[in-house]
């Protein structure tokens, strides 16, 4: 029951947060520290799925903590509180295939460096996992 309660908090805490800062300070939504500093689109979206990705490995590797159980819900929390609003997103369908078209080398490598973790966690002595 305790893992139940922690999941549930820490999906929740994404919401009150991003939803709480929207509303008292507009202006940090503005453009992000991140956002200015790398050019790219880095919404709490992709945020959730690093949590997300970094709970799994966790569970994977070491069981359901109670630290992998809040960073899911963590991220959880942080792809539903973005997943409503991406749907309904006005799009450009040609500037969007044009951008996934460009991204192909860029996500080669990221998969690249995600089967590099797992082959690294994997490869470990025993005594570390």
């Amino acid at each position: 029951m305790q893992e139940i309660i922690i999941f549930v908090i820490f999906l929740i805490l994404p919401f009150l947060y991003y939803r709480g800062l929207f509303y008292i300070a507009t202006g940090v939504f503005n453009k992000s520290f991140l956002r200015t500093k790398t050019g790219l689109q880095i919404h709490h979206l992709h945020y959730g799925i690093v949590f997300i990705f970094i709970a799994s490995l966790l569970i994977l590797f070491w069981g359901a903590g109670l630290y992998a159980i809040a960073l899911l819900g963590l991220g959880l929390g942080c792809m539903f509180d973005e997943f409503a609003a991406s749907l309904l997103m006005p799009g450009n369908r040609p500037l969007e295939l044009q951008v996934y078209r460009q991204s192909l080398f860029t996500t080669a490598i990221l998969l690249s460096v995600v089967l590099l973790i797992l082959i690294l966690l994997v490869s470990l002595p025993a005594t570390f996992l």
